[in-house]
């Protein structure tokens, strides 16, 4: 069973007991699922949907409401009685739009009070909505081809502070939801306590391994990122010892890389704490910073040994065609 048939079946099994709630969820399902049919001999309504649910709720709404039974034939409760079909138009307010002309599709009468509206938010989500199972994603929609009707809908919902939207789907229209705490306002407005619980469960545990996981994602990441520069450090003093020797370097520069060469995990302020006296992690980095363009600084002269260079390796200003002999020890 999906998350969004427990939340409908829950909705059903809801008692309501005051006649005009009872009014407003009816005015609901024959909006959204029912038609009135009208010619001289009066109106017909018939109300059509795949789900008996509905069907059974529709009827059992009826009955409370005016004590009359009607008959469930296929998919669809056709009531032809002129007596009750009068007195279910004067109750629930709804007009065939093509026999009156009248500002809203929901009569504002028959949801003026905000029990009446939760009445009419409950009956409306089961006839036509639908809502995402929450351990993939937040969504809640309605779907309607009826435009004035979904937007009569937004509107209504949007009177407990919940603001949604509405777009266009093939040839439906659609009132949508995404935020997680706009579907839990939803869920209590419908009186759907089971699903809202289970709902908040789940969200509280996806909030709790996203968090987990963004955790562990940056850690990993500033973990990746030290072993980066240690190994990129590492390998320029490594040159500069093979090459010049570290003694080229001078004293607060050799004492950070002999520090480093010997702790090549350790960070930048554990690096710090070591030499004498201890410095701060700008500092640190600077004087590493600055070992790593030394090093890029040598290979630079290796690379150029053919153009003729000078040699600036203490007070040595010599120019040679090769690497200075004297000063890299090398030919």
């Amino acid at each position: 069973m999906s998350f969004s048939t427990e939340v409908k079946n829950e909705i059903l099994d809801y008692e309501e007991r005051n006649f005009h709630c009872l009014n407003a969820e009816l005015t609901a399902y024959i909006l959204f699922c029912g038609e009135l049919f009208g010619d001289d001999n009066g109106f017909n309504i018939v109300i059509r949907d795949s789900v008996k649910s509905v069907l059974n709720r529709t009827k059992a709404l009826i009955y409370k409401l005016y004590e009359a039974e009607v008959s469930i034939k296929g998919n669809e409760i056709v009531i032809d009685d002129s007596g009750l079909v009068q007195k279910i138009i004067e109750n629930t307010k709804v007009k065939d739009r093509g026999w009156s002309d009248y500002d809203y599709v929901v009569d504002r009468s028959v949801v003026s009070s905000m029990c009446c509206k939760r009445a009419f938010v409950r009956a409306s989500f089961v006839a036509c909505g639908s809502i995402a199972d929450p351990n993939k994603q937040y969504h809640m929609e309605f779907v309607s081809s009826d435009y004035d009707l979904m937007t009569d809908l937004k509107e209504i919902i949007s009177e407990f502070g919940i603001d949604g939207k509405i777009i266009e789907r093939k040839n439906y229209f659609v009132v949508y939801y995404k935020e997680g705490e706009q579907l839990v306002d939803l869920l209590n407005i419908m009186s759907a306590h089971k699903a809202l619980l289970e709902f908040e469960n789940l969200r509280v545990i996806k909030e709790v391994r996203n968090n987990i996981n963004r955790k562990v994602n940056c850690e990993t990441a500033n973990l990746n990122k030290i072993v980066s520069a240690s190994v990129r450090q590492s390998e320029a003093i490594e040159y500069i010892k093979n090459t010049v020797g570290l003694d080229f370097l001078p004293d607060n520069l050799r004492t950070m890389a002999v520090a480093r060469l010997k702790n090549p995990d350790a960070s930048l302020k554990a690096l710090g704490e070591l030499v004498d006296p201890p410095i701060g992690k700008s500092g640190v980095n600077h004087r590493l910073n600055k070992i790593c363009e030394m090093a890029s600084e040598l290979k630079g002269e290796m690379q150029n040994e053919y153009k003729g260079i000078s040699c600036w390796y203490k007070s040595c200003r010599k120019t040679y065609r090769y690497a200075c002999s004297d000063c890299w020890q090398i030919c």
